[in-house]
């Protein structure tokens, strides 16, 4: 396994359920077995959430969602100097999955690169845009179910899912299953901890204080694995995959950073940080019990404190990549 490491880088009663996507008859399941209710959404505290297993997944799939996402996809593709991944998949894949797409740029962007190979983007929402590169299509279903008729990737890629996955090991079992030999799997996600180089970041901080209150709801409330990125590549390890690579980027949270490229990255994680924040403040905590005013005042703390270009923290972000044997 080789290891890089880069350098500083809350219910109220639903309003109404809405439809992205008209049902039709010839609706079909890659996955498992969907029902009509794919293609509607919910409306809690203010937010827009998906209506297919509702509760499986915290973080709203709004306009607001969609601004935080597509910024995050910038500043993940100003980090890698316009690349889309790391994972040495060649010049000619012709089958790749991204699994959790959300609102699909990756997977859009992917297809237009490789227009000869058939892009599928899997999530929970119906929340991808109609038009689309003709090789690219989307699929709403549950990535934790049981996949059929789903084999042969070159490659599969993860953005931002494993942490709020139940079970990684089943999921990266299920690509290990459906990759063609030789093919590759890269998961690229942020682990939620606070550092610094210079002790500026205290442990009063208020994310550091916000990740204290999220983060219990999550693994107790939703089950979700948020460590598994500390142990990622041994697990991969162990499922058969090989060439296990990882790199981290130090990313800096606000425009504190000397370097102009890492001032940019920094101003744009610290907008996604912010509006990561609000959605977690919304459904997870309200429903663990949480009080208003409370949330509001660590919302509140958490954007003056990101703010605050004397605070040099930064995030870790983690691209793990592995190959299934050729043979």
């Amino acid at each position: 396994m080789a290891e890089t490491h880069g350098d500083d880088t809350r219910r109220e009663e639903a309003s109404g359920v809405t439809s992205d996507y008209e049902p039709s008859e010839e609706d079909t399941a890659t996955f498992g077995s969907v029902t009509s209710s794919i293609n509607e959404h919910v409306w809690e505290y203010g937010r827009r959430y998906h209506a297919y297993r509702c509760r499986r997944y915290p973080i709203p799939n709004d306009e607001e969602e969609y601004k935080r996402e597509s910024l995050r996809h910038l500043m993940l593709k100003d980090l890698l100097g316009g690349r889309l991944y790391l994972a040495p998949i060649g010049n000619n894949p012709q089958k790749i999955i991204d699994l959790g797409t959300g609102f699909g740029d990756w997977a859009i962007e992917v297809g237009e690169a490789f227009p000869s190979a058939r892009v599928t983007g899997v999530d929970l929402s119906p929340i991808q845009p109609h038009w689309i590169p003709p090789n690219v299509e989307f699929i709403v279903d549950d990535i934790e179910d049981e996949w059929a008729h789903a084999n042969d990737y070159d490659f599969a890629h993860f953005r931002f899912v494993n942490t709020m996955l139940r079970d990684n090991t089943a999921v990266l079992r299920k690509v290990f299953q459906n990759l063609k030999p030789g093919g590759w799997v890269e998961v690229q996600d942020i682990v939620p901890r606070l550092s610094c180089d210079d002790n500026t970041v205290t442990p009063d901080h208020p994310l550091i204080k916000f990740f204290s209150m999220v983060k219990p709801v999550l693994r107790e409330k939703y089950g979700f694995e948020i460590r598994v990125l500390d142990t990622l590549p041994i697990l991969l390890q162990n499922l058969g995959f090989v060439n296990v690579h990882r790199k981290i980027f130090h990313m800096p949270l606000g425009e504190w950073a000397r370097d102009p490229h890492l001032r940019l990255l920094g101003g744009y994680f610290r907008e996604i940080m912010i509006g990561f924040v609000g959605a977690m403040a919304v459904r997870p905590l309200v429903e663990a019990g949480y009080e208003k005013d409370e949330i509001s005042d660590v919302v509140r703390a958490v954007t003056e404190a990101v703010g605050n270009r004397r605070l040099h923290g930064y995030l870790p972000i983690h691209f793990v990549w592995a190959q299934k044997p050729p043979t």
